[in-house]
């Protein structure tokens, strides 16, 4: 577990490349990662949601392509789909007040379109007021920026006729109310799910940061290395609080689901497992700077020496075998199987513990001390952390794992 010196702090190259979590080789290797950790059933259970929501947006393209088509005889039927894909993607609540937006909007820009058409006639002038018109009017009753619904018709019309504006004023009805059908009354979109995945992803980034830390130090290990791993902890941290978004769309879909006491109750286990991930990035982080610190020869310590006890590698494994154990806790409703899995990982952990206090008050390097002793307590916080037993987020286990 020696050290092998081959950067100097002050010295590091500015930027160690794009961050991990936003490339897309990075994104197919933490997939690989999760299937050969997890398997291809419970990859499958972290993406249920998404599948299942993505079918239903298929089925009400093609019922609202059908009703255009074969009910009401529209020439273009793609735009009702249309109408479907602009409304739905959002939870239920969100989705009628889109839907109501899109019919609003390609009125709006239809009536307008026929007005300056009838007075001004169609020429660059009236085109050029038209689609300034149209995205002021866009502002002024607060659409989404992306929702340019207004100067679209206006545009459509001007260039194709009023009949073609009917045509999709009707059609955009169609989308519009079978996409507030689907998601108000069909398996609504609570995010809860995918707030829970996110969480469980991270979780998973925490596991695996952990277990390469654990496998670094057992050999030759530098201070790049240490460097690195302190950037992926900040990245893991970065992607905790992306996920506040989520929560929000979770909290905000409560508005119109008919099983309120159970999204309730999940959304409060979500809360609670941000909340001990946030935790536990503090420490993960703690970790990865204490070794830089160790590495360099920070703060008075000797750098030359750079050993650690022989248990402290097998902790940091066991480490990570709990935040794995809680990852998957955080999908679906959990299992009392991978609630075993995590005491038991808790269990070894306690036991390592001990005789890493007990090898810390026998060490011959009193000035590896307080880094060390610095290193134990912050993965004792990192397994209390998780404790579903005596630790502090124990609302963070699903309910149904602990009965």
């Amino acid at each position: 577990m020696a050290m092998a010196r081959t950067h100097e702090p002050g010295h590091q190259q500015a930027g160690l490349g794009p961050t991990g979590l936003q490339t897309l080789g990075d994104q197919v290797t933490r997939l690989l990662s999760q299937l050969r950790r997890h398997g291809v059933r419970h990859w499958l259970e972290r993406e249920r949601d998404a599948f299942v929501q993505t079918l239903k947006i298929t089925a009400g393209c093609v019922i609202a392509w059908w009703l255009a088509a074969e009910v009401v005889g529209a020439d273009l039927p793609v735009l009702a789909p249309m109408g479907v894909l602009l409304t739905v993607t959002a939870t239920a609540y969100s989705t009628v007040i889109r839907g109501v937006q899109q019919v609003i909007a390609v009125l709006v820009g239809f009536g307008a379109a026929f007005a300056f058409i009838r007075l001004f006639g169609v020429n660059a002038a009236t085109l050029a007021v038209l689609i300034f018109a149209g995205l002021v009017l866009t502002r002024m009753l607060r659409l989404p920026p992306q929702n340019v619904q207004i100067p679209l018709t206006a545009l459509l019309v001007l260039a194709l006729g009023s009949g073609y504006g009917f045509a999709r004023f009707v059609d955009t009805l169609i989308g519009a109310a079978v996409g507030m059908a689907l998601n108000v009354f069909v398996l609504p979109p609570r995010y809860t799910d995918r707030a829970g995945k996110e969480l469980a992803d991270l979780a998973d980034e925490l596991a695996l940061l952990i277990g390469d830390i654990a496998q670094g130090v057992r050999g030759e290990w530098t201070y790049d290395q240490a460097h690195d791993w302190l950037r992926r902890a900040r990245e893991v941290a970065r992607g905790l609080r992306d996920t506040q978004e989520t929560a929000e769309q979770a909290a905000e879909s409560l508005r119109f689901t008919l099983r309120r006491p159970d999204t309730e109750a999940r959304l409060r286990q979500i809360t609670e497992a941000a909340t001990c991930l946030d935790h536990a990035c503090h420490q993960v982080r703690g970790i990865a700077r204490g070794l830089a610190d160790l590495a360099a020869g920070a703060r008075g310590l000797p750098g030359a020496d750079t050993r650690l006890p022989t248990a402290f590698p097998e902790l940091l494994r066991v480490v990570s075998r709990a935040f794995d154990a809680f990852s998957r806790l955080q999908v679906g409703q959990g299992s009392a199987r991978d609630l075993a899995g995590l005491r038991a990982a808790l269990r070894e952990g306690e036991q390592l513990q001990q005789a890493l206090s007990s090898a810390l008050r026998e060490s011959p390097s009193p000035d590896l001390w307080q880094v060390h002793g610095a290193l134990l307590d912050d993965c004792q916080r990192l397994l209390y952390e998780v404790d579903p037993d005596i630790g502090p987020h124990r609302a963070a286990i699903p309910a149904r794992a602990v009965a």
